[in-house]
């Protein structure tokens, strides 16, 4: 059993009172000013994706993103400098592994043993990995691109409930509770995906107490992330539920900004279902957020974002009366 025990962090900096564009800057230098396996560790408004995008390109195989939601609106991020590849010697499954929330603290031996017994299959676009009702006996990790994690209503109108990035697993609750798929997992552009026997996972968490403790914390982070959808779904107006789902995609810098990876190939009508609209609903959203300088659309698709008036938009649940959007056939009053 290994006796792991966490460093503590050289440097803690609250990026709240700076701006956006300012906080990748401020991120990198206090990375680049540590020593191998030493940590910085950081207090986030939000979950920045995008800014975990640019830093792992910008540092591939040597940083390390370890990510929690507080709960009180606060994001802790603790980011760790590995060695250089060319001394850490780990097979690239195992470092891949190592950088996934379940099996971040697990013995190296855990790790291989995992990479023995992980198959790596390559999914295309729009293709189902998993179909809700079915029986599919795997524990899914994303090792590159994005999936959509969906749910089909009573009415027929699909939901798309969350994305799962690299390093994210999916298919957990059939996996450790033994029934069937409860949502369709589709992968969104090509996606490579490590799939990990069932039964191989349940003998995993009585034996490693390290991976029991990573899976915990990563079901309650996804508890979380669910909660904040749902409530979005539930409360939000059309307009800031849409603002709200771009968010993550928008980047760091300053004014109108390309966005990070993947948003280029959401229609309107995946917009529509992350929202729980129609896309009639959806396509004005967008026209207005538009108007109001929040993104650029071409040829329907969202292209450039601007984070700071996304924020504001979220954050103040307010937008002007021309933004207002009448409900379609099929929306009542509150757009739900």
């Amino acid at each position: 059993m290994s006796s792991h025990t966490q460093p503590e962090p050289v440097e803690r900096i609250d990026l709240r009172q700076l701006p956006t564009w300012e906080r990748h800057d401020r991120m990198i230098a206090a990375f680049d000013r540590l020593g191998p396996h030493q940590i910085v560790e950081f207090i986030n408004d939000h979950e920045p994706k995008a800014l975990r995008a640019t830093l792992e390109a910008e540092r591939e195989g040597i940083l390390l993103w370890d990510m929690r939601n507080l709960g009180d609106g606060r994001w802790l991020i603790r980011i760790t400098r590995l060695p250089e590849p060319a001394v850490g010697g780990e097979a690239p499954r195992v470092s891949f592994l190592r950088r996934c929330t379940m099996f971040r603290n697990a013995p190296v031996e855990t790790l291989r043993e995992v990479d023995r017994m992980a198959k790596e299959r390559t999914y295309h676009d729009r293709m189902v990995i998993v179909a809700e009702g079915t029986n599919w006996a795997e524990f899914g990790i994303v090792r590159r691109g994005v999936v959509e994690v969906t749910r089909a209503t009573d009415e027929d109108r699909e939901i798309v409930l969350y994305d799962v990035p690299s390093y994210h697993g999916f298919n957990e609750a059939a996996v450790f509770d033994e029934g069937t798929a409860e949502v369709t997992v589709i992968a969104r552009g090509d996606v490579d995906v490590l799939e990990i026997p069932a039964q191989f996972m349940r003998q995993l968490i009585t034996r490693v107490p390290e991976v029991s403790t990573g899976c915990a914390r990563y079901f309650a982070q996804r508890q979380r992330r669910l909660t904040s959808a749902a409530g979005n779904l539930a409360f939000g107006r059309v307009l800031t539920r849409i603002a709200r789902v771009l968010l993550d995609y928008a980047s760091s810098d300053e004014g109108l900004a390309k966005g990070i990876g993947g948003v280029e190939r959401i229609t309107q009508s995946d917009l529509a279902a992350r929202v729980g609209t129609v896309r009639d609903m959806g396509s004005r959203a967008l026209s207005h957020l538009e108007d109001m300088g929040a993104i650029q659309l071409r040829r329907g698709r969202v292209v450039m974002l601007n984070r700071a008036a996304l924020e504001e938009i979220v954050r103040t649940g307010k937008t002007p009366a021309s933004a207002e959007i009448a409900p379609a056939a099929g929306e009542n009053a509150s757009g739900s």
